[in-house]
């Protein structure tokens, strides 16, 4: 399976008569991303956190956010502390401010508990070792089913991702078609053109010596050989033909496929633009730009691979 970048998640959960609930959000990234965001007494969880996605998701920007939930018909089995220090800090803040702006209002209580950790509520005051091991295991199970959820979300995005630039790879190959006939005409108009230039030039320039005659007309079209080859599309075509079996193969092997088909892109992009610059012909041309389109639009797509 091809995953997309791309997904969103959520869950609830109950532990101790407390409701917590779960997001999970991943977009586009160059490399796996972990942003957490817990109760603040759950730091020595967020390292088995940080495990378990990382086991699941390889590439993507993940924000993992899990907050409690405050329900009035339910009973809170917390104790709220006070953060006298972070009190401290935030009346220290304000102070600061009511001099910098001369403001005449006092601090109150509302502003100092309104600042962050001031107030601390905590499932885990009090609670045993055994009992800290449960919550752990609980909090890892549920992230684990919010993790599945998330999969299951970027693997649907994948898969029309994958349709999408499948969809592209067969018009690839029906180019290289194309464009492999084309250069059998191109060739053979080539080799008719040579030859009438040649006959026109002794026409012009008659030589009674006919040895000299085949000597200079075998000269002539070597020089002029050389030339054409030069222009030859063929093993651009076959270089092309290569990576865009890979690119085919790649997707339907599927897994983490994003950084080796923005690989194979560059090297596509660089063989169409050798076809372009070596081809004089109008319906070559004409090809080129449509490849250049599709590889751009493969591009767009594909950022979102993992």
């Amino acid at each position: 399976m091809i995953y997309s970048m791309t997904g969103f998640s959520t869950r609830s959960f109950s532990f101790l008569g407390q409701n917590y609930k779960i997001e999970i959000k991943s977009l586009n990234h160059r490399f796996l991303e972990l942003k957490l965001r817990t109760p603040r007494e759950w730091n020595s969880f967020e390292s088995g956190l940080r495990a378990l996605v990382e086991a699941k998701v390889k590439r993507g920007s993940v924000d993992l956010w899990i907050e409690r939930v405050q329900d009035p018909t339910i009973g809170i089995n917390t104790e709220t502390k006070i953060n006298f220090a972070q009190a401290e800090a935030a009346y220290e803040v304000f102070s600061q401010l009511q001099t910098r702006f001369k403001l005449a209002d006092g601090i109150t209580l509302r502003d100092l508990i309104s600042f962050p950790e001031v107030l601390q509520k905590s499932s885990t005051q009090g609670m045993t070792e055994s009992g800290l091991k449960v919550l752990q295991k609980t909090i890892d199970h549920e992230v684990a089913l919010a993790l599945d959820d998330l999969l299951k979300m970027r693997g649907q995005e994948g898969l029309k991702l994958q349709i999408a630039l499948m969809l592209i790879v067969d018009q690839f190959k029906k180019a290289h078609d194309r464009l492999l006939t084309q250069r059998s005409l191109i060739q053979k108009k080539a080799q008719e053109k040579v030859k009438k230039r040649i006959e026109q030039c002794f026409e012009a320039y008659a030589t009674p010596d006919a040895q000299m005659r085949a000597l200079m007309e075998s000269r002539i079209a070597q020089e002029i050989s050389y030339a054409l080859e030069k222009l030859d599309i063929e093993e651009e075509l076959t270089r092309f033909k290569g990576h865009v079996d890979q690119i085919e193969s790649v997707l339907k092997l599927g897994g983490v496929v994003g950084k080796k088909i923005d690989f194979l892109f560059q090297e596509l992009n660089r063989e169409v633009n050798t076809l372009g610059n070596k081809s004089q012909d109008l319906e070559v041309s004409q090809d080129v730009i449509q490849l250049k389109m599709g590889i751009e639009q493969m591009r767009e797509q594909s950022l979102n691979l993992e």
